[in-house]
């Protein structure tokens, strides 16, 4: 029904007729849910008006003009992510730029689109979130300028993540600008996202059976030296060749964190790590964008994993550097090739409701319940292929109460880390059962096995989390004064937070803009470069 209305929206709008050719002014705007979503979104599959998109857009004045310390983006893969296994050399330095501006070639592809497509304008919607920063919004007016230099028209739709995620996940959107943040260090975090049968992360449904094909050569060989370089042909494929994506920023994280507190873990790849901050009892941190789901085994975003990483916990976490290290097992085995697994799961490790009660052990069977769940067609969980693509779990059983055992397709050299995301943390089967549909909606309709419980959720507004007194390491992270309360304040703008933060009502506060040259002298000040790669997802096929 999704796809007809799609197909209903493609067949009724029409295109302007103005003439073919640059246009000078400023973008066309559109306030909350302004313009339409979907054009006429057949036209994205002709590949000059891809090119012409993706040459007409200044990556480097764009990141400077955000004044973050975002960089301009020179492929899908980011920089710091992952290296060269014979070399040491990063995956972008190695590989180099595959995306460029060059805003004759953008004038030239656009004009060859408007002859072959029979059209004397080209129109575009380019859809984006209005609560996900004030960099993305002005990252999105800066893209529609570039494009509307090159001749197309170009309506800005602005939608709450929320929205935007499901528009996209529908096939209901033109062109819209996302971003992903890698889940783990390696190149495939981001290359499994765009083979032609992963429909939860391919909304605009590329399709390249070349790409495929070196994708999944790359995935199945053991020989990490020509793993590498099919990666590096498969990113070339999907970027440079087929303009399937259009590669726009890395975002940088300028911010200022209170000099009295310590212990928050950045992670260019991962989960940020909140659960070791010391300094003081309650700590108040600031968010720009809110939950969007509880249930882990659902969710998608960042800001929701960052939450379920402090009030769940799973058979490892990673430490300050990104090395993993024991959480919930308390010790593990390994076979000699390293396809089998044996985890020990900690005899104090426990559910917790709200009020910090305990409700019952934390076993192996719960770690084989929830890979079943999040695999289950019931779920539609779009962190399926966590279980199979990343974990390559092959089988796995509860030999006991508290002995789990794994076993793999093949070695996996990122197993033990990748076990740290919530994507493969244990799940209460009883509860989920007794509570139903109302799951993970508020929160006391969840457990608690982490360092924290969730103690209230106001959506839109703050969740705030407590220390579990019943968590296995607590007594060590109480002698090292860890907060007991931590607080998230969900702001959108930035400058009401940096006042707050003046005011010493938040610990931590994110920049932008002229606020960094600002505050760079100020005490606590972090500009650091994040994992999150914002490109332009263009909607190839997905409409049909």
């Amino acid at each position: 029904m999704k796809k007809l209305v799609a197909l209903l929206l493609v067949l009724l709008l029409l295109f302007g007729l103005t003439s073919c050719g640059k246009k000078e002014d400023t973008p066309s705007g559109g306030g909350e849910g302004g313009g339409e979503v979907v054009e006429d979104a057949i036209i994205f599959q002709n590949e000059n008006v891809r090119k012409a998109i993706g040459y007409a857009i200044d990556r480097v004045s764009l990141a400077k003009s955000l004044n973050d310390g975002s960089v301009a983006a020179e492929g899908i893969i980011p920089f710091k992510l992952a290296s060269n296994p014979d070399t040491g050399v990063d995956f972008r330095d190695d590989q180099g730029a595959i995306v460029a501006y060059d805003a004759a070639k953008a004038q030239e592809y656009y004009e060859k689109a408007c002859e072959e497509l029979g059209k004397k304008k080209l129109t575009i919607n380019l859809l984006y979130g209005t609560n996900e920063g004030d960099s993305v919004i002005k990252a999105a007016e800066q893209i529609a300028y570039y494009l509307e230099e090159a001749g197309f028209e170009v309506n800005l739709v602005s939608k709450q993540k929320k929205e935007r995620l499901q528009l996209m996940d529908n096939g209901e959107y033109d062109v819209a600008l996302t971003r992903w943040g890698p889940d783990y260090g390696d190149p495939q975090t981001y290359m499994d996202l765009y083979i032609s049968y992963n429909t939860s992360n391919n909304a605009g449904r590329y399709n390249s059976s070349k790409y495929d094909k070196l994708v999944e050569d790359a995935e199945a060989t053991t020989n990490p030296s020509e793993r590498w370089d099919l990666f590096k042909q498969a990113e070339k494929v999907l970027v440079e060749e087929d303009f399937g994506i259009i590669p726009v920023f890395q975002a940088g994280g300028a911010m200022i964190i209170r000099p009295t507190i310590s212990g928050i873990q950045f992670h260019s790849a991962a989960v940020d790590n909140y659960r070791h901050i010391v300094g003081k009892d309650d700590v108040t941190l600031i968010t720009n964008t809110d939950i969007v789901y509880l249930d882990y085994q659902y969710a998608t975003d960042g800001t929701s994993f960052i939450a379920e990483t402090l009030f769940t916990s799973g058979l490892t976490e990673l430490d300050a550097d990104g090395n993993w290290q024991l959480d919930l097992a308390e010790s593990y085995e390994m076979n000699d090739d390293g396809t089998e697994y044996t985890f020990k799961i900690r005899d104090d490790a426990d559910w917790v409701d709200v009020n910090g009660n305990v409700v019952a052990p934390v076993t192996a069977q719960d770690f084989v319940d929830a890979w079943d769940r999040i695999q289950s067609e019931e779920l539609a969980s779009d962190y399926s292929w966590w279980i199979t693509d990343v974990l390559l779990l092959k089988d796995y059983t509860a030999v006991d109460e508290k002995t789990l055992k794994v076993t793999l397709e093949k070695p996996n050299g990122i197993f033990m880390s990748c076990l740290a995301f919530p994507s493969a943390f244990p799940i209460n089967k009883a509860f989920i059962d007794e509570k139903g549909d109302q799951y993970a909606t508020t929160a006391d309709t969840i457990l608690s096995c982490g360092p924290y419980i969730l103690d209230s959720w106001t959506p839109g507004y703050s969740y705030e989390l407590v220390r579990n007194g019943k968590y296995w390491f607590d007594s060590d992270y109480t002698a090292a004064g860890t907060a007991k309360k931590v607080v998230f304040r969900v702001l959108e703008d930035t400058q009401t937070a940096l006042m707050e933060y003046e005011a010493g009502n938040i610990d931590t506060v994110i920049l932008s803009g002229e606020q960094v040259t600002a505050n760079k002298d100020v005490e606590g000040f972090v500009n650091r470069l994040q994992g999150y790669l914002f490109y332009l997802s263009i909607n190839i096929n997905h409409y049909e």
